[in-house]
């Protein structure tokens, strides 16, 4: 992605230790750089999910979806085998994706719900590229400059959220913080979000190696050595961590003796518990994991809708009800993307 070199330019990059992808379909080569990364360009792999491909086109993208399915499948299979090792026997996992980085960026396509033609969105593509691009570019100078001023944990904590936060704002497009962003089509924006979801990827991955090789030496930080500022940026990489469920439960497992002490907050144990539960066993117990089924915000699975609020009040969060307007207010009304397969 744009700038990437920037990054390593200003200490060590740390790379997530994952299993080799399966062998890229021949459709996919053309969009890999130097370093194997999936760079999207002009989206020409997807040329074989619209209806005026050819059967060459359609055939190679039927390779490339039993590819993607293939690579997500095998991971899979080897984190049940893992968290059975853990006495997880049983685990959920829905909404998991720990596959290896390649083919969770290459599996990021717009979701988009006109497939009649793929010149009109080829040119939609030219037209948005120059933004998201731009926008990249100007996130990886922004962290380039954001030099740590010691190699102090907490200061290397603050330095690390800057990227990933950047990205995350930019899926508010046209709201909110981002209400005066450059106006984009529902295509454009299908698009953008999917070049910052890669980038994101490549981020947060990049992030979660260097936290665990942190927490590994120096253990979790607590708030009486670093401070509340970073230990609140440790728990957001932690949080973000998705494709490694593994070391999310390792965090919430190295933070849970830590509460009674109060060396932790406890309204970020609630949220990293609720994503580590989520995928372990279907259900979250404090209600902060929302989703968009038909139209509107709700809440993934409660252990006990009864008592929600009640283990809310316990760690200081505000009732559910409450919650899910902010969401509404912060993100604006909810729409289930569309699948392109």
């Amino acid at each position: 992605m744009i700038g990437r070199g920037l990054l390593c330019g200003i200490g060590a990059v740390f790379l997530v230790a994952a299993d080799e992808p399966p062998a890229v379909p021949t459709v996919l080569e053309p969009y890999l750089d130097e370093e194997a990364t999936f760079v999207p360009g002009d989206w020409g792999f997807m040329r074989g999910a619209f209806d005026d491909a050819s059967e060459q086109e359609a055939a190679d993208y039927a390779e490339y979806v039993a590819w993607r399915q293939n690579c997500f499948e095998e991971s899979l299979a080897q984190l049940r085998l893992d968290l059975s090792e853990r006495g997880y026997d049983n685990a959920s996992l829905q909404g998991v994706s720990n596959a290896p980085l390649l083919c969770r960026m290459a599996s990021m396509v717009p979701q988009i719900p006109d497939h009649s033609s793929f010149t009109a969105f080829e040119e939609e593509v030219q037209r948005v590229r120059p933004i998201y691009e731009s926008y990249l570019l100007a996130m990886h100078n922004a962290d380039a400059a954001n030099r740590p001023r010691s190699d102090e944990f907490a200061t290397l904590l603050e330095r690390r959220v800057l990227g990933e936060q950047v990205l995350r704002n930019g899926f508010s497009w046209g709201q909110g913080a981002m209400a005066n962003a450059p106006e984009v089509t529902p295509v454009g924006l299908a698009i953008l979000r999917s070049a910052l979801g890669m980038e994101m990827a490549w981020h947060d991955d990049d992030n979660t190696a260097w936290l665990k090789q942190m927490v590994a030496e120096h253990g979790w930080p607590r708030l009486s050595e670093v401070g509340p500022e970073a230990s609140q940026n440790a728990w957001l990489l932690a949080q973000h961590a998705d494709a490694d469920p593994l070391f999310q439960l390792d965090a919430l497992r190295m933070m849970e003796p830590l509460l009674a002490d109060g060396e932790v907050n406890e309204q970020n144990y609630a949220y990293l518990y609720d994503r580590v539960m989520l995928k372990l066993a279907g259900k979250q117990r404090y209600g902060t994991q929302a989703h968009c089924p038909a139209g509107e915000f709700e809440p993934q699975p409660l252990e006990d809708e009864s008592m929600v609020d009640h283990f809310r009040t316990e760690v200081g969060l505000p009732p559910l009800a409450e919650y899910m307007a902010f969401m509404l207010e912060q993100f604006g009304p909810c729409t289930p993307p569309p699948s392109l397969d």
